[in-house]
């Protein structure tokens, strides 16, 4: 390792011992926490540069271009929204809640696609149009007892929702103590990023454990959120996986109008 990979290994340290204190273990022995550090760090890095005036725009397209001289894929310049992209309104004044989105209906190429927001904590969807809207701020990462260091807020949802299906499959088992506050603390976090409260968040999310999957089904939980937005076969290659079954044992696609499934 030369000296500027170990200050870097240092600098990352000091940053995951800020975060999570006396919960830290150290990110040398697990490649996806080490990978989620480095993200999370990097983005605050920007963040930072950003609110302090410093220049770190030239450093992104610089990296961009090298990605894409050494044969990366492309990358569009235009910002494009996606099912589950994680945002926020541009209007942090008249409405302060982040969330996901889970429909968008583009009325054509010049104008504003229309689009469902899920917010965790508010029952009722929020509709609205995407030029209102802008790419939210990232959770700060939680680092749980039982499930791993939380990266994203689309992640802490998945992790409630699996918690909280785990707890309802073994009702005459008492949870452990360690769950009920990896439970409680991802609430929490959850209800800061999206603007409302643990107690609405919550309740939310059991709601949503009762449609989601068994917990039988190893899926991921991207590979699952697109089976149920697209369950006509499309989900698989979204989430990078291999079809196994063919045209004529697909599940046949919803209705042209059916009911919206998140409240």
């Amino acid at each position: 390792m030369t000296g500027r990979m170990a200050a870097a290994a240092l600098a990352l340290e000091a940053y995951e011992q800020h975060l999570f204190g006396d919960l830290a273990h150290g990110h040398h022995n697990d490649h996806a926490e080490a990978e989620g550090l480095v993200h999370a760090l990097v983005v605050d890095l920007i963040t930072y540069g950003e609110s302090n005036h410093l220049d770190v725009v030239d450093l992104l397209d610089a990296l961009v271009q090298a990605r894409i001289d050494r044969g990366g894929a492309l990358i569009n310049p235009r910002y494009s929204f996606r099912l589950n992209t994680e945002v926020q309104f541009r209007d942090r004044g008249a409405d302060e809640h982040r969330g996901f989105i889970t429909e968008l209906k583009s009325p054509g190429s010049r104008q504003d696609a229309e689009c469902v927001l899920r917010v965790p904590g508010l029952i009722d969807p929020q509709h609205t149009i995407t030029s209102q809207l802008q790419p939210a701020i990232r959770l700060v990462p939680v680092r749980t007892r039982t499930c791993g260091i939380v990266f994203s807020a689309l992640e802490a949802e998945d992790t409630i929702i699996e918690i909280l299906g785990g707890l309802t499959s073994k009702p005459d088992t008492a949870p452990a103590p360690e769950v009920l506050a990896d439970l409680d603390e991802l609430a929490t976090a959850l209800a800061t990023w999206s603007g409302t409260t643990p107690q609405g968040v919550l309740h939310h999310l059991r709601y949503q454990a009762r449609l989601s999957p068994p917990l039988s089904d190893h899926r991921s939980p991207a590979a699952r959120r697109a089976a149920a937005a697209f369950p006509n076969g499309i989900a698989a290659s979204l989430a990078g996986e291999q079809l196994t079954t063919s045209a004529a044992h697909r599940p046949k696609p919803p209705d042209p109008n059916p009911p919206l499934r998140f409240r």
